[in-house]
């Protein structure tokens, strides 16, 4: 794998992963979990000829998605939808625990609270689909959940399909306060 690969992977800058190799930078707590997750990795692992991403290198997308959107929240809702749907599709190709600890490893934050809690919610739903023992520690931080809902791709006159989000909606998103229909989930 090439340097960039790694970093993409670990969620860093390929700046970053090389003052770490030649110990000019130490990596903090959470990043050094991270590499600790890569390293082991066996030989054959998912992520080596793809480009599956993680949790820390779709969280660092989802930040440059909502820090740079200059459209409405309903349209920035369903392009973070999209993104998180694919990133889901992307996770089925791992197969292997040490893929699956690397890609479930803490992510930095989005710099969206709400987004923060999606990416925790689908963590949490990734782990039950997969009978994993138990989702990640850092999907339970306080930070992972809303105070007030955030009813995804749902405008604020549509009390129906509020009431559908909130009956069909994943427990692992509703748990957090993210709220969204499973149909709408399978349309995006």
């Amino acid at each position: 794998m090439s340097q960039a690969h790694v970093a993409n992977l670990l969620g860093t800058k390929q700046s970053n992963l090389s003052a770490y190799e030649s110990a000019v930078l130490e990596p903090g707590e959470v990043v050094s979990r991270r590499i600790a997750a890569f390293l082991e990795l066996s030989v054959d692992t998912a992520h080596q000829g793809t480009w599956l991403g993680t949790m820390a290198s779709h969280a660092v997308a989802l930040r440059g998605i909502v820090a740079t959107s200059l459209l409405p929240r309903i349209d920035l809702d369903l392009i973070v939808m999209r993104y998180v749907i694919g990133m889901h599709d992307l996770f089925s190709m791992t197969t292997h625990l040490e893929d699956q600890q690397l890609y479930f490893a803490e992510p930095s934050s989005t710099g969206d609270r709400g987004v923060d809690a999606l990416l925790a919610g689908m963590c949490v739903h990734m782990c039950r689909a997969t009978s994993s023992e138990r989702a990640p520690r850092w999907t339970r931080a306080a930070q992972r959940f809303l105070d007030t809902p955030w009813w995804i791709g749902i405008g604020e006159g549509t009390p129906n399909l509020k009431a559908l989000a909130l009956v069909n909606g994943l427990p692992s998103l509703r748990a957090r306060g993210v709220y969204l229909d499973r149909a709408t989930l399978a349309s995006v």
